[in-house]
């Protein structure tokens, strides 16, 4: 086979390579929208043929290193803007499966837990926050516990509480002066007139 002839074949080659990345955005949100129907685009397949491509040394041209050149630039900010894709498709099904949850716990206890009380609901990092206020006023510069910790052993601590607290019962977080850190403990929600 003549080199001329070898050239045009791998022009054509890096040309249909170029198509190929081109339309795999439309195959990938294609797929992230309907994962049952839609075939998995193998965008990483792609990617990686691309990234390992090299032109033969003995028909190399100049014409040939830039078409190169520029398709793996391409596939290379193409496949960031897939990646950032797929987590956000991947976010969005994490929160639709956690709000089906809510939903059916909902339905099935009646009503959901910030119905249930009238009392506020704190987050963990307003937690955290009221320990450091705490420790402060205490004059304490020093933590107990890194916020990873804090998170955790509250967490962990609530889990305990909520597995055998009664209607009347509420958890509330209170100062445990011997370890200086707060803590959560349960008593007897108070009956209101």
């Amino acid at each position: 086979m003549d080199i001329r002839k070898r050239r045009q074949e791998l022009e054509n080659q890096l040309s249909q390579l170029l198509r190929q990345v081109e339309s795999m955005d439309t195959k990938i949100r294609a797929y992230l929208a309907d994962r049952q129907s839609q075939p998995h685009p193998r965008h990483g397949d792609l990617v990686e043929k691309i990234r390992r491509f090299r032109i033969d040394p003995a028909i190399s041209t100049k014409h040939l290193e830039t078409m190169l050149d520029n398709l793996q630039w391409k596939v290379y900010y193409h496949n960031r803007a897939w990646n950032q894709l797929w987590e956000n498709a991947e976010v969005q099904r994490r929160n639709e499966r956690q709000r089906a949850f809510a939903a059916e716990r909902k339905d099935k206890d009646g009503k959901d837990s910030a119905e249930k009380s009238d009392r506020p609901v704190y987050s963990v990092d307003r937690l955290w926050e009221v320990q450091k206020e705490k420790l402060g006023s205490l004059g304490e510069n020093k933590e107990p516990e890194v916020k990873d910790d804090f998170v955790k052993r509250i967490k962990q601590r609530y889990g305990q509480l909520a597995s055998d607290k009664k209607d009347n019962e509420e958890i509330y977080m209170t100062f445990d002066r011997e370890q200086n850190r707060c803590t959560l403990e349960k008593r007897k929600r108070k009956e209101q007139d």
